[in-house]
């Protein structure tokens, strides 16, 4: 009997996330399943941010490119993945906010500049976060490559992003927000052509991802979506900058009397 179970669970460990499935296979979001999961994945960031905080900066080096390759790598084997089992179509393609964060992740691994350290929090952070909070893949099986995949890229984002933050490495400034805008506007630009196109949903503009607080947004608002979105997401990046604007502030204004008291 127990064999026959894995059997089952076997059938559908290889089946994409769009591909149909029987009804009642999926994890459910908040599931003790999922809450599971959760924990673990931010156990394991927890251990990944303190081992670099506490690195040499040559072990520093090696762990920001060896999350950056695999972060990279999870995706590339997602995308080989799919095409090889013949189920690949248009909603596949790596246009959504998270695929952005994910290449950014690797260039900044590799060449880090203003580009790419800033989208890591202004995006990376609390997108992948909600990602693993409120998964649009919670229908499917948790005994599922695809599933795991997506739940390990998306805690690899906010890991490498903390890491780098609690690190002192990544200092969030609003000022380089019109970088992470110039960003976002070339690849949604893409993303409407493509969900006009395709009749795809990046960057859940057509829809919000059912179970996610997206959803009722989108009901509240009606056909105000997408200004609301944009007013939410002007909202959250104050209430995510506003603390290091304070701070900037503070230390400027403390310069002047650690200049004097340096003269004492």
């Amino acid at each position: 009997m127990l064999w026959g179970v894995f059997d089952q669970l076997w059938a559908y460990f290889f089946v994409p996330q769009e591909a149909p499935l029987p009804d009642g296979l999926g994890f459910g979001v908040f599931s003790p399943t999922h809450l599971g999961v959760v924990a673990v994945l931010a156990a394991a960031i927890a251990v990944l941010v303190v081992v670099y905080r506490h690195a040499t900066s040559a072990r520093r080096r090696k762990l920001r490119l060896t999350m950056g390759w695999f972060t990279l790598a999870l995706e590339v084997l997602r995308q080989i993945g799919i095409i090889a089992s013949s189920l690949y179509d248009p909603s596949y393609l790596p246009l959504h906010m998270c695929a952005l964060v994910t290449f950014v992740v690797f260039v900044d691994s590799v060449h880090s500049t203003r580009w790419s350290r800033e989208p890591l929090y202004a995006l990376g952070v609390w997108s992948a976060s909600a990602a693993v909070l409120f998964p649009d893949w919670a229908s499917r099986p948790i005994f599922n490559i695809y599933t795991w995949q997506a739940f390990v890229i998306h805690a690899c984002i906010v890991g490498y992003a903390l890491m780098r933050l609690v690190a002192g490495e990544l200092v969030p400034t609003w000022r380089n927000l019109w970088r992470v805008l110039v960003i976002m506007a070339c690849f949604i630009a893409v993303s409407i052509w493509a969900n006009a196109t395709l009749g795809t949903n990046f960057w859940f503009l057509q829809q919000g991802a059912p179970g996610s607080p997206l959803a009722p947004i989108q009901t509240f608002a009606g056909a105000f979506y997408i200004p609301v979105l944009v007013l939410l997401l002007a909202i959250l990046w104050t209430i995510m900058y506003l603390p290091w604007a304070l701070a900037a502030r503070r230390t400027l204004a403390e310069l002047p009397n650690a200049g004097e008291r340096a003269e004492r």
